[in-house]
Order: structure tokens, then C-alpha cells, then sequence
């Protein structure tokens, strides 16, 4: 019963903060061992000796943050004193904020053109691992869906219906109950249509959405053929990337872009166009706050500059 009561507490957090945690907390406990001072439970000074290095060694607010979380989730953990509770613990996060902190650089925003002159230009294509690739593009710009959604994605959580499809995710970074929620795309009318585009490829990979394995695999060719690969397995993040990237360059040579500019950039777009409610737009994007959306959206030049001009000046 012991083990899994830790089980289960090991589940009060997510996984990748779990992983997170423990990986800045055996940093934190390789230092005390390198300098003769206990890790758990730990002094308040030794955990402020440690972020004082780190501070002074340049690491970056996340790092430092990440170090004062994980201390005080393992000693909670625990039931031990937290060390973290300490003010002068407190006010050394608080410094850190102020003297660590990096400016925040955004990818650049596609917008829907391009997503179309890329589609058109694979229009005719029955190479799979090409289809495969604009697949995963559109379900990112479309359904402002992360990389680690798409590829966490079944077959047969997609349902097609007669005018669009929808699209369960099981669990998402926001979703920390695992409550899951449902993404509704329409049919488009345009080379770029989500609709046609997942349903052709599913159709050249011979996917069906009965069934329960990955909707994007790993792919090989063979004599100029393209194929996915029989085995049940995800494509990884860093081939996912690699993919996209190359195909968003073809139309977006010099823009700076990435996986996460798919789903910024969609949300941008439709926020911009203006006749989509708030309340539509943060649940199509799964945020709970209006923090995290205006976190992805940036206004266009217009829209910012229509604060002045109602000025009338």
C-alpha cells in the first residue's frame, strides 16, 4: 500500500513537471554533496547558497524558479520542514526575477496564404510522407493544437462528419485532470481544406479511424515509394519538427518558425479577423485564461493602431 500511496502522489503533478522536478532537485543535491551540506531536509541557507550560484553563474529566471519549486515539492513530499518558506529564500526568487529574466522571443506568424501555397503545391501529390507532413501542419494552424497533441493522436479519435471532423485529445498541457476536450474543424474550400487534407492522407496510408494506433508514424521509401511504418509507434518531436519546418520554409524562407508557430499563428489569425467571440476562441484553443490566449496572439498593425484613431486627432 506504501507504494502506491507514493505512486499516486507522484500523479499529483503532471509528468514533465514530475521529470522536471526531480531532475533540478538531484542538481540541487549533487551541490550540497559537493559542499558537505544536507540536501533533504535542507537549511534554508543551503538552498539559498545554491541560488545564489546559479544567479551568479547567469542561469536564466526558469532555472532558478524551477530549483525553488523542486525543493519545496520534494520536502512537501516528504513532510519535512520546507526550507523555501524562508524569506530570504523568497526574496532571492523575487531578485531573480528581476536580475535573470530573458526577453521572451516570439516566432514569426504565417498566415493562411502561405498555408494555402504550400497545400497547392503538394496538391497533386500521393507521396505519403508529404501528405503526412501538410496533415500535421493543418491540425496545428487549424486546431491550434500543440506538437506532443498531434503526435499523442489515435486514429479513431478522429470522426468525420458530413460538413467537418472532430478531433478528441485525451490530455494536453492544460488539461491537468485529463478531463479531455474536443477540437471541431469545418470543411474549407481551398487546397488547404483540413478535412480533404487528413482524409486523403489517411486514405494513402491506409488508416482507419476504427482503428486505435498512431495517427503519424515514422515513414521510409523504398524505390521512390513512401510507406508508414508497420509498427505501432509515434513520430518523435524531433523528426515532427524537422518535417514541418522544412515544408513551412518552402513558402516562409524568412521568417523565423517552429512547431509552436502553427498554433500562434492560427490563434493570430482568427483573432485578428474579429468575428469569432473570445469565449470560442479560448475554448478551439483550449486556454482557461485570457493570459495564456493574449499570450499567443499579436495584434495586427491595424487593430493596434485603432486605439489612436478613435482619437480623432
Amino acid at each position: 500500500m506504501a507504494d502506491r500511496m507514493a505512486g499516486y502522489l507522484m500523479q499529483s503533478r503532471a509528468d514533465n513537471t514530475v521529470k522536471k522536478y526531480n531532475s533540478s532537485f538531484e542538481h540541487f543535491k549533487t551541490y550540497c554533496e559537493d559542499n558537505s551540506l544536507v540536501a533533504m531536509p535542507a537549511l534554508p541557507i543551503s538552498v539559498a547558497m545554491y541560488m545564489t550560484q546559479l544567479m551568479d553563474h547567469g542561469k536564466s529566471n526558469n532555472v532558478v524558479s524551477s530549483v525553488f519549486y523542486s525543493i519545496k515539492w520534494v520536502h512537501s513530499m516528504n513532510g519535512v520542514n520546507d526550507p523555501t518558506e524562508n524569506n530570504i529564500v523568497k526574496q532571492l526568487l523575487e531578485a531573480s526575477k528581476r536580475v535573470c529574466s530573458k526577453p521572451v522571443h516570439k516566432k514569426d506568424v504565417l498566415s493562411s496564404e502561405m498555408i494555402q501555397t504550400l497545400c497547392l503545391m503538394y496538391k497533386d501529390s500521393t507521396d505519403v510522407i508529404d501528405v503526412r507532413d501538410l496533415a500535421m501542419i493543418i491540425l496545428g494552424y487549424a486546431g491550434f493544437m500543440r506538437m506532443n497533441e498531434i503526435s499523442e493522436l489515435r486514429c479513431n479519435d478522429v470522426q468525420f462528419k458530413s460538413d467537418h471532423f472532430v478531433i478528441n485529445v485525451h490530455h494536453s498541457k492544460t488539461d491537468i485532470y485529463r478531463n479531455g476536450s474536443e477540437i471541431i474543424i469545418a470543411k474549407g474550400t481551398t487546397s488547404a481544406c483540413p478535412y480533404g487534407i487528413l482524409t486523403k492522407y489517411m486514405s494513402l496510408a491506409n488508416l482507419s479511424n476504427e482503428s486505435n494506433e498512431y495517427l503519424f508514424k515514422p515513414a521510409f521509401r523504398s524505390k521512390a515509394v513512401s510507406s508508414l511504418i508497420k509498427k505501432d509507434k509515434k513520430l518523435s518531436y524531433t523528426r515532427a519538427r524537422e518535417c514541418i519546418v522544412k515544408k513551412l520554409k518552402l513558402v516562409s524562407p524568412e521568417l523565423d518558425i517552429g512547431t509552436h508557430s502553427l498554433r500562434a499563428s492560427g490563434a493570430t489569425n482568427v483573432a485578428n479577423a474579429s468575428s469569432v467571440s473570445e469565449r470560442c476562441l479560448k475554448i478551439h484553443g483550449r486556454w482557461t485564461t485570457d493570459i495564456a490566449k493574449d499570450g499567443y496572439v499579436q495584434d495586427s498593425i491595424d487593430k493596434r493602431l485603432s486605439v489612436t484613431k478613435t482619437l480623432n486627432l
